[in-house]
């Protein structure tokens, strides 16, 4: 893939496109008409106390719809009902749905799809897997915890044996999308406390209807919320473990490259730059409209350079080769220039840009791009913490470049 110019009709013309070949465009396209129906009269089915803007009945139908036009796997192993497309095509489908505003990006085939195909058994794989990529199942990953932060080595949540077989979990969750509504998580938790940190850790696959699960909602500076999961001596089967026991420190890792490597924070950048160049055009104070002009050019020069990282993360997956540091360098790059579009449009625009509405929402009348500035600006702090926090992705850029600096 490379980045060209370009101009698509409804919702809006794109201010860059990916170069793709014609099966791709075709499937863009329908994504693009499949996902602008679908969110035509979404206002009706607002929730702002949800990551997603909509209410679950909305999220859960538009799921199934999705499921049942294999977007939600299309690149997924025919082997377990995916589409067995490259990873190209699931970049397309999460950079379409970020850009229409669709409840598509956290879903189970999302968040946890790529350790159940890594790592899973064929009973694990038979179980989640088909409602998984009919749209069916919620599911989250719960990592983080209140004390580690970002260090997951820090982890104190621990599993001991049971006389079954099985284990009783019994620790803290912090910070977890979508848990009020999933029916599982993904979690991980201490099983050896004489290893070496990183041998030390296990991925299970727990009901969140299980006896000693507790799930509680926080809100968020944006007003939707995360979740917080308690494991009170939580006991779940010899089947609950996901992949090998000790693994999961390596595990985790690697399905949060998987993470990384998404379109979505792009979408969002996309759509964000094309409001402010709609504001910017009607624009009858020349002075500012030339500042506005200046501010989307700056702006659009750095979003033809995350596509490009995005798309090198792409080309590399499609062969096969390892990707940690690029989609370290992508991640880090989509997230900060998210933040960077929200903050100059709202020092640009200044106090009028403060009147605040929620992403699904009619917009606000007589107010700069309907409001919708003082939301990004609010919604773009997390993404740096997300999925691995941007001084730890420095760092494993600092170090892949080293390693590969020492090797020439």
């Amino acid at each position: 893939m490379s980045v060209s110019r370009s101009v698509v009709n409804p919702p809006g013309p794109r201010l860059l496109e990916l170069r793709l070949d014609d099966a791709q465009r075709a499937f863009r396209n329908d994504v693009r008409s499949f996902l602008a129906a679908e969110m035509r009269n979404a206002v009706a089915h607002a929730d702002p106390r949800d990551l997603t803007g909509c209410t679950l009945d909305f999220e859960l139908a538009h799921q199934r719809r999705a499921g049942e036009r294999g977007l939600l796997a299309v690149s997924a192993p025919e082997s377990h009902g995916g589409g067995g497309r490259p990873p190209s095509y699931r970049a397309i489908y999460t950079y379409e749905a970020a850009y229409h505003d669709a409840p598509s990006i956290d879903t189970a085939m999302v968040l946890c799809a790529a350790p159940l195909l890594a790592y899973g058994t064929p009973e694990q794989q038979g179980t989640f897997l088909p409602p998984m990529l009919r749209g069916e199942l919620l599911a989250c990953i719960a990592y983080t915890e209140p004390g580690a932060g970002s260090d997951l080595t820090a982890i104190e949540m621990f599993a001991v044996p049971d006389d079954a077989g099985g284990f009783v979990l019994s620790g803290e969750k912090a910070l977890v999308t979508g848990a009020h509504k999933s029916q599982w998580c993904i979690t991980i938790a201490r099983t050896d406390f004489d290893a070496a940190t990183r041998d030390a850790f296990t991925m299970f696959l727990v009901p969140l209807d299980a006896a000693g699960v507790t799930v509680q909602r926080r809100p968020t500076l944006n007003g939707w919320t995360l979740s917080e999961i308690r494991f009170d001596d939580v006991a779940v089967s010899p089947g609950a473990v996901l992949g090998e026991i000790g693994r999961g420190w390596a595990q985790m890792t690697t399905a949060l490259v998987d993470e990384r490597s998404g379109l979505a924070w792009l979408g969002w950048s996309t759509r964000h730059l094309e409001r402010l160049a709609a504001w910017a055009s009607a624009l009858t104070d020349l002075s500012l409209q030339r500042d506005a002009v200046d501010m989307i050019v700056s702006l659009h020069t750095d979003l033809a350079i995350g596509l490009r990282l995005a798309e090198r993360v792409l080309e590399m997956q499609d062969a096969g080769e390892n990707v940690n540091a690029e989609a370290a360098a992508s991640k880090v790059w989509a997230t900060e220039l998210l933040q960077r579009i929200a903050r100059e449009a709202l020092e640009l625009i200044g106090t009028e840009a403060l009147t605040w509405t929620p992403v699904i929402s009619e917009a606000a009348p007589v107010v700069p791009l309907g409001g919708r500035i003082a939301w990004e600006y609010l919604e773009r702090i997390h993404p740096t913490i997300s999925v691995g926090a941007n001084e730890l992705q420095r760092d494993s850029i600092a170090r892949a470049a080293f390693a590969r600096e020492a090797a020439r």
